[in-house]
């Protein structure tokens, strides 16, 4: 198996997180959040007010952030893990290739002129060096693409907690019986803040993709 196949794989898994974790913010929270979905006509035709929209919407968040956390870094783990394996191997292969040598004899004798490989005087081929020095770029670029596609753990625990912990917290709140304790643009912002959040942390696998591509299809020469 070629060592490029872990990062093409990767490459693979790696857009189909980019995809799902691009819809979010272009498809998902826009119609969680629009108006039809907070405020149907039944609720304003009885009277309800804007704010019976909150429970819902945060019981979509939490919904949305579950299904979330079970398919994403996991997902990303397993993109950064075959990125990993293809950098490690082209790494490893770049290292343990001897590097061939050729003739820099300027002597005329007839006998170096038909057997230059016998002259004492050698150095590296500058075609050998060249392909060397792209499998390096090569797995250095792969194994920035796991970096990248695995940013979005760290990103999660240190960037994005606060903002989920008190959406998670007014979720619990509005579960228990009794009056609204949350008003629906109270909810919307937090919404908003976390979306925004959410298409920084979608950049990284996202170029993660980017570098990948160039990592696998950007020279001939592996």
């Amino acid at each position: 198996m070629s060592a490029l196949t872990g990062a093409q794989l990767g490459l693979m898994t790696g857009s189909f997180l980019s995809g799902c974790l691009l819809s979010i913010p272009l498809l998902t929270i826009p119609t969680l959040t629009s108006p039809q979905v907070l405020t149907p006509d039944h609720l304003i035709s009885s009277g309800g007010s804007g704010s019976n929209g909150a429970p819902l919407l945060l019981s979509s968040w939490s919904t949305l952030y579950h299904l979330g956390s079970l398919t994403m870094p996991p997902l990303a783990a397993l993109t950064a893990s075959l990125y990993s394996w293809s950098a490690y191997r082209l790494r490893y292969t770049t290292r343990s290739t001897p590097i061939p040598f050729t003739s820099t004899s300027t002597s005329t004798s007839p006998s170096t002129l038909t057997s230059p490989s016998t002259s004492p005087f050698t150095r590296p081929s500058n075609r050998t060096n060249g392909g060397k020095q792209k499998r390096i770029a090569t797995w250095k670029l792969i194994a920035t693409a796991a970096g990248l596609t695995l940013s979005i753990i760290p990103f999660t625990l240190l960037v994005m907690a606060p903002t989920n912990e008190e959406l998670k917290r007014l979720n619990e709140m509005q579960i228990e019986p009794g009056p609204l304790v949350s008003s629906l643009r109270e909810v919307m912002e937090l919404v908003e803040r976390w979306n925004w959040l959410h298409i920084v942390r979608s950049m990284g696998p996202v170029l993660g993709c980017v570098v990948g591509w160039f990592g696998v299809f950007g020279g001939d020469d592996r």
